[in-house]
């Protein structure tokens, strides 16, 4: 059950929502929001891969792992999920109270399968909080004025049906990552 839920923070599916997302809101004639949305899903992916390539550099540690592979599940489900709230939520009490809703889920879900520790699912978690924040700050106080009911719900069934239909694949970034982090800086700051 706790994994079937954490898949849906893949970045097999979170990619595909985010391209949806931003395809969605450039054809409906909102183009400022559309590049707040990709600048904003840019931002998150970049800051937590360039944490995981820094923390990753020099293999597990041997001792104790405390903070070692910040969690991208954490990152990522916070920052498009958050970041749907930020678009179609009027309310930001709402909206930050679904986003931190968000973030301990996915945290909680990386920590119980041992995925990860509490220090790297609060590290991602952040990343993905701070971004979702950004980003409904970009979009201001008239981010849902002029959104199309119709373009809403087909925005939002594409995402549920990319979440279900692409649910139980998996990119393994994580793997490339790891490699990159050792070769590019583990070679030369971890000697």
């Amino acid at each position: 059950m706790i994994g079937t839920f954490t898949d849906f923070a893949d970045q097999s599916i979170l990619l595909p929502i985010e391209i949806v997302v931003f395809l969605s809101l450039s054809l409906s004639g909102r183009k400022r929001d559309a590049a707040a949305w990709g600048l904003a899903m840019l931002s998150g992916c970049v800051a937590i891969v360039c944490l995981k390539l820094w923390f990753e550099r020099c293999g597990i540690p041997h001792h104790h792992r405390f903070l070692y592979s910040p969690s991208g599940h954490s990152m990522g489900g916070t920052m498009v999920y958050g970041g749907l709230l930020a678009l179609f939520c009027r309310r930001t009490a709402l909206f930050l109270a679904g986003t931190v809703a968000l973030a301990v889920a996915f945290s909680a879900s990386r920590v119980l399968l041992g995925a990860h520790t509490m220090p790297e699912v609060i590290t991602g978690a952040t990343v993905g909080f701070c971004v979702a924040c950004a980003l409904r700050f970009a979009l201001g106080p008239r981010q849902t004025i002029g959104l199309r009911t119709h373009t809403t719900l087909i925005t939002l069934a594409l995402v549920c049906a990319i979440g279900f239909g692409l649910h139980g694949y998996r990119l393994g970034c994580e793997v490339w990552i790891q490699e990159a982090a050792r070769r590019m800086l583990g070679s030369v700051l971890c000697h």
